[in-house]
């Protein structure tokens, strides 16, 4: 009896000094209640595609560009586009968005021109094409970061907004302008 006595003593003493315990919760990624808006979704979705085709295109542009600068661009898309397509995928399976296989039509059209390019000719339309893309992935996050309802799709489009904006800056300053 006493045994069981001093083990419900020490349970209280453990739970009452649990009560006050602070709990650290920076670093923890709010959860969200409801499901985000069909503008979070279309964001996650757009993103991820621009992504995959921006990933495809640097690899393109690192072993067929003529100049370092181009070169430097599609090493740069490839490491900063794999990085925000791992948190962007990783946040739409939290949150249940369906993410599509591939690029889109036009995503690919631009690849398979950009593969049967050489020279001169690449890196013009590799440029032209980036500064396109990085142009409509900015306009989307803005929108995004203006008008998304799900806290955690807000900041991680806040998080990429100004590396798009440096890609933006990077490659119409190599396309002259």
């Amino acid at each position: 009896m006493r045994t069981r006595r001093l083990t419900l003593l020490l349970a209280a003493a453990a739970l009452a000094g649990c009560a006050t315990a602070p709990t650290n919760t920076a670093g923890v990624a709010p959860q969200t209640t409801a499901p985000p808006s069909e503008l979070d979704q279309t964001w996650l979705r757009t993103i991820h595609q621009g992504n995959m085709a921006e990933i495809q295109a640097g690899r393109l542009a690192e072993g067929k560009g003529t100049t370092n600068q181009v070169k430097s661009i599609g090493k740069m898309l490839v490491d900063d586009h794999t990085a925000l397509d791992e948190k962007v995928t990783q946040l739409a399976g939290r949150l249940g968005v369906d993410l599509p296989g591939s690029p889109t039509a036009a995503q690919k059209e631009l690849s398979n021109k950009l593969r049967a390019d050489t020279g001169a000719d690449f890196d013009q339309d590799f440029l032209a094409g980036m500064t396109k893309s990085h142009v409509a992935a900015i306009r989307i996050t803005k929108q995004e970061i203006d008008k998304g309802t799900s806290p955690e799709v807000v900041a991680l489009a806040k998080e990429a907004d100004p590396q798009l904006k440096k890609h933006l800056e990077a490659l119409r300053k190599a396309h002259g302008g």
